[in-house]
């Protein structure tokens, strides 16, 4: 293999396994952003229509609504009911749907109801968003196990290029080197071995041994 080749080889996997951890802490981290937009957008937005509905109630301290807390109580239930997100809604919205013209004239049989429906409501989105809260923590360990996985993998990898830039370029260097300075002193017969290394290395060991092999025929 090629010098330049190996070297842009070498440096570019490891370029690589740092661009896959970054965009994978990027992507592990980016699905954690919907499960808590969610929890803020879907269940908290249900949650505060029905705590809008339960204040009209307490506001009205058993009386039948005025006609402006009615418009508010309509308006509350119709956001809850655009805004359903858990199938087990459904069933609540229907049941305060269907108990809430005769809580608003006052009668207790279905205020009571519409309250439970309502503390229903509110606990099932609560729920829902202790699952995606759930989710998001589970996410956030595996993204921090997978970049401690990918770290891992990525100082292994720096450990295996050290030993093989070891092996195929520092080491012939040096061999040649030594070569070198031993034609000056008593090691003139030295000779470069054939290295495991690119085939730039390759060619100079050879041309090195040719020229001081050329050199001691002459001084014999």
């Amino acid at each position: 293999m090629e010098l330049r080749r190996e070297l842009v080889l070498t440096v570019g996997t490891l370029v690589a396994l740092s661009l896959v951890l970054s965009f994978g802490a990027i992507g592990l981290f980016a699905r954690m952003g919907p499960a808590i937009e969610r929890i803020l957008q879907e269940n908290v937005y249900s949650i505060v229509t029905a705590e809008r509905i339960l204040t009209e109630f307490v506001e009205a301290d058993g009386r039948a609504l005025s006609g402006a807390a009615r418009g508010r109580v309509h308006e509350a239930l119709e956001k809850a009911q655009h805004n359903v997100t858990e199938p087990e809604e459904l069933l609540v919205l229907a049941s305060i749907q269907r108990e809430l013209p005769q809580a608003m004239d006052g009668n207790h049989a279905a205020r009571r109801q519409v309250v439970a429906d309502i503390h229903d409501l509110i606990g099932i989105n609560r729920t829902a968003m202790q699952e995606a809260d759930e989710e998001a923590q589970r996410l956030g360990r595996a993204g921090a196990w997978s970049a401690v996985l990918i770290g891992f993998l990525s100082f292994l990898l720096s450990l295996f290029v050290l030993v093989r830039l070891q092996r195929r370029l520092v080491r012939p260097l040096v061999e040649l080197c030594e070569v070198l300075e031993g034609a000056h002193g008593k090691k003139q017969l030295r000779r470069c071995r054939r290295p495991d290394a690119p085939a730039e290395l390759i060619h100079v060991t050879e041309a090195v041994n040719r020229l001081l092999d050329e050199r001691l025929g002459r001084a014999g």
